[in-house]
């Protein structure tokens, strides 16, 4: 597949919609190259780290914030139990979350130790090198689309915008490697569109690639081929077939039951409540997840107005983040908490639309990151670090509207001379 000849990356000019998009001059010194711009993002967030002491991770719980479930399949694999237990007791194989992150964590517990301080700096530290490399790829990305101005204003911003720093230094998690991984494989496959041949090895590893993103993140993307190994693993242990992982049915219904109010029930959840958490060990993963499926099913049938409600307010809750207290030096800024970031969206929004207006040769492969991707979270839990694998092409869309509007006032205030 590729598109007509508008879009050419040897040509010596670009056409993007209306505008002429001149391919970027070599850099003239490495302070002037994207590296740069890795270098400068990826010490700023070993710095916080560092400095700022976020690598001491509350031990509350046994340290169950340190990665939360994947936390304790980590330690599982680290202690030689394999792919099993992911709340506090041992409740024997599991298929809870896809396998990469876990697995590289578990590793990283065998070399420095399980929950310790060593472990977390690791891990931030491996979290930031990939938050710092989606520099590179957003730049790529949005020089190809829109040029070298806003391609140098979205990674800038990348690299140094507060909250696009916390995610990598303060939260064990796949949220960053994920998304170097998403912005990587989007660049490819422009990559790929705009080539005037494509060779069978790029397409070999754009597919290992994708298979990297499914296994790692199971939002992303799902690529048969690569999943297979882990697939037939889920179905010898359980005996039946499971793609990757098996807890959307308690995703559902911690979402979506009596005493929720659309978002997450904390008392459902096994590694919240002790009881639910004896519960998960007596009947083991796959029943827990049976019981939570019919649980789930009960209430939609019985509450199929107020499902409706919940799902309506999760779409907003995606976009302006979900309620919370936001309290500095006594003053609560949670109004201001939804408003940046339903700002945030709504100009990544009118990127798009302003892409649409000019026929922008790339849109159709911008907008699914809008429209498509939050579908699965409008029906569990909207949490903003499940947003961050789609916020660099947030972020280039509404670098992009701002350097578009600031082109027209330029515009206007020459009409006027």
């Amino acid at each position: 597949m590729r598109y007509s000849g508008e879009v050419n990356p040897t040509s010596v000019s670009r056409i993007v919609g209306s505008a002429t998009i001149a391919p970027s001059p070599r850099p003239r010194t490495f302070r002037h190259s994207v590296w740069f711009i890795v270098l400068v993002a990826l010490l700023l967030r070993l710095a916080v780290i560092t400095i700022g002491h976020t690598y001491r991770i509350t031990p509350r719980r046994d340290h169950f914030q340190f990665g939360w479930e994947m936390g304790r399949l980590a330690r599982s694999i680290a202690q030689g139990h394999g792919f099993s237990s992911p709340t506090d007791l041992d409740s024997g194989p599991s298929a809870w979350t896809a396998p990469v992150y876990p697995y590289l964590l578990g590793w990283i517990f065998k070399v420095f130790g399980v929950y310790s301080a060593a472990s977390a700096w690791m891990v931030l530290a491996f979290n930031s090198i990939f938050a710092a490399l989606t520099c590179w790829t957003i730049f790529l990305i949005a020089e190809r689309i829109f040029g070298n101005t806003v391609a140098r204003w979205s990674a800038w911003a990348w690299a140094v915008f507060p909250y696009l720093i916390y995610w990598p230094v303060r939260v064990v998690w796949e949220a960053s490697f994920s998304t170097f991984l998403l912005t990587l494989a989007f660049w490819l496959a422009m990559s790929m569109a705009d080539a005037t041949s494509t060779k069978r090895r790029d397409w070999i590893w754009f597919g290992l690639l994708w298979g990297l993103i499914a296994l790692t993140n199971t939002a992303l993307a799902v690529f048969v081929i690569c999943l297979v190994p882990w697939t037939i693993r889920n179905y010898s242990t359980f005996g039946r077939f499971i793609l990757i992982r098996d807890n959307l049915p308690l995703e559902l219904y911690e979402a979506n039951n009596n005493s929720s109010s659309g978002l997450w029930t904390r008392s459902e959840h096994p590694g919240n409540d002790p009881a639910t958490m004896r519960r998960f060990q007596e009947l083991g993963e796959i029943r827990f997840m049976d019981e939570k499926k019919k649980q789930f099913q009960e209430f939609i049938r019985e509450h199929s107005a107020q499902f409706l409600r919940f799902t309506a307010e999760r779409v907003w809750y995606f976009w302006a983040a979900p309620p919370q207290a936001t309290v500095v030096h006594g003053y609560d800024f949670r109004v201001a908490r939804h408003t940046q970031f339903f700002l945030a969206a709504l100009f990544s929004f009118a990127g798009i639309a302003l892409m649409f207006l000019r026929s922008n040769p790339y849109r159709w492969l911008l907008a699914p990151f809008l429209v498509i991707y939050p579908l699965p979270y409008y029906l569990v839990n909207p949490f903003p670090r499940y947003k961050h694998p789609i916020e660099p092409i947030m972020l280039i869309l509404i670098v992009y509207v701002i350097a578009e509007a600031n082109r027209v006032r330029f515009r206007l205030r020459q009409n006027r001379v």
